[in-house]
């Protein structure tokens, strides 16, 4: 079964990184919740290097620098 997040490509039954034993902490791979919003904007074809307006005019980059999708899940 194809499953798709908020209709990306984004492929079901992935797993990236391992969890502690008792699956409290990531013991391999953790990833920001930025990561995962980048994943989300990126399944969705959301330019990544997109900016808003923030307070004063600034532009606002609407992910983090440094903060990249999650490739293994495409």
């Amino acid at each position: 079964m194809d499953r798709r997040l908020c209709g990306g490509g984004i492929q079901g039954g992935r797993v990236v990184g391992k969890s502690d034993e008792i699956g409290g902490y990531p013991a391999e791979r953790p990833y920001a919740p930025a990561s995962v919003v980048a994943t989300i904007y990126q399944s969705l074809g959301i330019d990544l290097e997109t900016e808003l307006p923030g307070p004063q005019g600034r532009p606002m980059p609407l992910i983090d620098r440094g903060f990249d999708p999650i490739k293994e899940l495409f």
